[in-house]
């Protein structure tokens, strides 16, 4: 446990709810506040936004994933505060100086007789792991830390983490799009190059510098969000949060799934479409299910009973084989793109699937007392992160979801919140969920 932290558990206060006709139930949230203390060893000294300390155990919902050893996760932040408006911080989008890191929980969701559901949610938090560059420089969350000559980058906007069977871990960077490789003290061994048409030329240190300047490559803040590694620790998805700009950008429909071979990493990766329904929606995370198929995470940016948090499964092995975009020409910078909406003559994106409303849900359970929210902002507009975990011992099995709350805090905003799903094995048959070498801990440092 940690000291000087105002630690709230959000434990289970609802009846079992019947379950969705995909067999997915919700069984409870457990909660930060915001307001706590991570184990960094840095300072509490104020950010650039005079409100955010240097070591606030906050802001950790961007991401998660499971490392396979007993209870623990990996949670992550993003680049940092900028929900405030601060002198001068327009020029960088309102970013701040944070460094960049990963915090370590164990979270338990275990059978208890006292409460009205029978189970809890608990939370420990193990350990934070700062994260560097090759050179052993610090990565930090300020807009203007890219790339310029002589100097490496070190701006860094972390959005999908997943563990590696060998206990490395890949994160997915937004800013680039980048894809790094750390060992477990935090300090960049490796990384993917983003295919061709991902990169935008010009980077700049505001979202107006960048989108006045490119015409290819990923939309500002809409880049590479989600990152997953199937079971066999062979391929490495990530899912792009918007179509590229040169496919429409925030007016198109087209996103584009990216799978590597981590065997052949030199080879280019396959690149399939992923559909949008609504130009307001966007991906969040992606999560495997298997070799083949994987969980998205799609939402708009709404709070409260209007939000949509929707999860779908898609499968590469569709039976209409969907169409690998490097084959079929539409990759690169002088490529072919894609439409705004529909797919050209010949194409075929991925078929989505409903699995779970995962809005109606949580706003359901609410609505009927159970329990899903710390406080009366409600839904999260911004949940994710999803990670399988250990099977419930009832053989169902355990999807934890997170939400990235901006670094806020339970009186001004939303908390870190951590809900708990019990998925039934009829509604995922194959599921198999990567675990680590058991020696492997990804402990304190």
């Amino acid at each position: 446990m940690f000291s000087r932290t105002a630690f709230l558990i959000g434990l289970l206060a609802l009846t079992p709810l019947a379950a969705s006709a995909q067999g997915v139930q919700f069984i409870g949230t457990g909660y930060l506040d915001g307001k706590g203390t991570d184990k960094s060893g840095l300072p509490a000294t104020l950010l650039e936004d005079g409100v955010s300390p240097m070591n606030g155990l906050n802001g950790i919902g961007s991401g998660m994933t499971y490392t396979g050893f007993q209870n623990r996760f990996v949670l992550l932040p993003d680049r940092g505060p900028n929900k405030v408006e601060y002198k001068g911080g327009a020029e960088v989008d309102f970013t701040t100086s944070y460094q960049n890191r990963i915090q370590t929980f164990d979270i338990k969701v275990a059978q208890d007789a006292s409460r009205p559901s029978g189970w809890r949610v608990d939370l420990s938090h193990v350990g934070t792991t700062l994260l560097k560059n090759p050179a052993g420089e610090q990565y930090i969350g300020i807009s203007t830390g890219f790339a310029t000559e002589g100097k490496p980058n070190r701006r860094f906007d972390p959005e999908g983490v997943a563990v590696a069977p060998d206990g490395t871990f890949w994160i997915s960077d937004e800013y680039g799009p980048h894809i790094f490789q750390f060992d477990q003290t935090g300090r960049q061994i490796g990384m993917l190059k983003a295919p061709d048409g991902f990169e935008i030329a010009t980077s700049g240190p505001n979202l107006k510098t960048e989108m006045q300047t490119n015409k290819i490559g990923r939309a500002t803040n809409r880049g590479a969000e989600g990152l997953t590694i199937t079971p066999s620790g062979r391929y490495l998805a990530i899912a792009m949060q918007s179509p590229l700009l040169q496919d429409g950008g925030q007016k198109g429909l087209n996103s584009r799934i990216v799978i590597y071979d981590l065997q052949n990493k030199s080879a280019a990766p396959r690149q399939f479409i992923y559909p949008f329904d609504d130009t307001k929606m966007g991906i969040s995370e992606i999560l495997a299910v298997d070799e083949t198929r994987f969980l998205i995470n799609e939402r708009d940016a709404a709070a409260g009973a209007n939000g949509r948090k929707l999860l779908y499964l898609v499968d590469i092995n569709q039976s209409e084989k969907p169409t690998e975009l490097t084959g079929a020409g539409y990759v690169g910078v002088s490529a072919k793109t894609l439409p705004e909406s529909g797919q050209p003559d010949g194409i075929v994106a991925l078929k989505k699937t409903l699995f779970a409303d995962i809005g109606k849900m949580l706003n359901k359970a609410q609505e009927d007392g159970k329990g899903s929210f710390a406080n009366a902002r409600g839904l999260p507009d911004k949940i994710e992160g999803y990670a399988w975990g250990p099977d419930l011992p009832n053989g169902d099995h355990l999807l934890l979801a997170c939400n990235d709350n901006d670094f806020d805090s339970l009186e001004t905003g939303f908390p870190n919140y951590i809900f708990a799903f019990a998925v039934s094995p009829s509604a995922l048959p194959g599921l198999k969920i990567n675990r680590l070498n058991q020696g492997v801990t990804f402990g304190p440092n």
